[in-house]
């Protein structure tokens, strides 16, 4: 493999692994999803990295945010949960040519009750950075199936249509208005009415 250079040997690692499920589901009720497990990543992209002689490592981590967020629990009451964002810069070597080297940055979010915030987030980064950089792909091929068509729908129908929900859910508003650190609905900008909307979507109470 010594006359394969690290762009080559990158994307051999690419075709090798083309895939990695979902298997793992994070968070509860309104605000969970599914995602790959780190280990899935690291196992894969190791056996991988050593068959085409490449090495990946962390060189940099950047604290970019760290904050006290309030989360209401399902049955009533308040709960502290500290938030961290980290960047990361990932550095691939190829290990038969050492001065061949890229570097990929990656941003990683943490929540935790504890002091886990940020080995989450950095936990989080440097998995989001061996996907982007190998170029693996998680879940089902979007392209499998056809989208749906799908009606424009503007401003004021998304907004109406979160807020008329968040009438009917009590515990759902509450979980909303401090996952955005507001007081109501009044004080959530467009874009936060957006992701409330495509996440109503996304669990059919849309």
């Amino acid at each position: 493999m010594s006359d394969m250079n690290l762009y080559q040997k990158i994307q051999a690692v690419s075709n090798e692994i083309k895939n990695i499920e979902k298997n793992m589901t994070v968070g509860k009720g309104s605000y969970s999803y599914k995602a790959v497990q780190d280990i899935d990543v690291t196992l894969e992209v190791k056996e991988a990295e050593t068959k085409y002689k490449l090495v990946s490592i962390p060189i940099k981590q950047e604290l970019v945010k760290s904050e006290i967020i309030k989360v209401v629990k399902d049955g009533g009451g308040e709960s502290i949960q500290y938030m961290d964002i980290v960047k990361m810069t990932l550095k691939i070597i190829n290990l038969e040519k050492t001065d061949e080297f890229v570097d990929v940055e990656s941003f990683g979010r943490g929540l935790d009750s504890g002091d886990k915030g940020f080995g989450k987030a950095s936990t989080y980064a440097r998995k989001y950075a061996l996907l982007n950089a190998y170029k693996i792909a998680t879940g089902e091929d979007p392209d499998e199936n056809r989208s749906k068509e799908q009606t424009p729908v503007t401003v004021d129908e998304i907004k109406n249509s979160v807020v008329n929900y968040m009438m009917t859910d009590n515990v759902y508003t509450q979980n909303l208005l401090s996952y955005f650190n507001v007081g109501s609905p009044d004080d959530m900008n467009a874009e936060q009415f957006k992701m409330a909307y495509i996440n109503l979507k996304k669990k059919g109470r849309l």
